[in-house]
């Protein structure tokens, strides 16, 4: 899965978004967000990856991500990779693939882009009519920053300043 900006193949904090294919909404499928979870924990062990924001959407997913760039491709093929083999196919029979090509990534360079990103991250279920309030979408880093309930993906919040 080749990089769509080469010269951001360095650096450390990325903003993720990777969309299922044609925008279809697999995530209103029974278990698809927790089978994105299961992988999405191992590839972070595997790639020794930080996630201090992510959310899951119906049709896409966004995650701020701490990795080394040099990674990022193939951490970003083998957690798409596996979701299409093992996890997301039972609801999609027939269908050659359940993720768009590639993925979109900005380097993220500065405390204001960071902390910019991850409120685009925590607001998106709610203007999407998903939820009334951020913390209340189970699929998001939200309510591990807002309460003191954590989700069902460990965040790395070390980054605080």
């Amino acid at each position: 899965m080749g990089l769509r900006f080469k010269e951001q193949g360095h650096g450390s904090c990325f903003f993720v978004t990777t969309s299922f294919f044609r925008h279809e909404r697999y995530g209103d499928i029974p278990g698809v967000y927790e089978a994105i979870a299961e992988s999405l924990k191992f590839y972070m062990e595997k790639y020794s990856a930080l996630l201090p924001g992510y959310v899951f959407m119906p049709t896409h997913i966004h995650l701020l991500i701490v990795i080394d760039g040099k990674h990022l491709s193939a951490f970003m093929r083998d957690f798409k990779k596996y979701l299409a083999q093992h996890g997301l196919n039972i609801g999609a029979p027939g269908k050659s693939s359940i993720w768009e090509t590639g993925y979109d990534r900005q380097a993220i360079e500065s405390e204001i882009v960071f902390r910019t990103k991850l409120e685009y991250i925590h607001n998106n279920p709610g203007k999407a009519g998903l939820c009334v309030q951020a913390e209340r979408w189970e699929w998001s880093s939200a309510s591990s920053y807002l309460t003191d309930k954590r989700g069902p993906i460990p965040i790395w919040k070390d980054w605080l300043f």
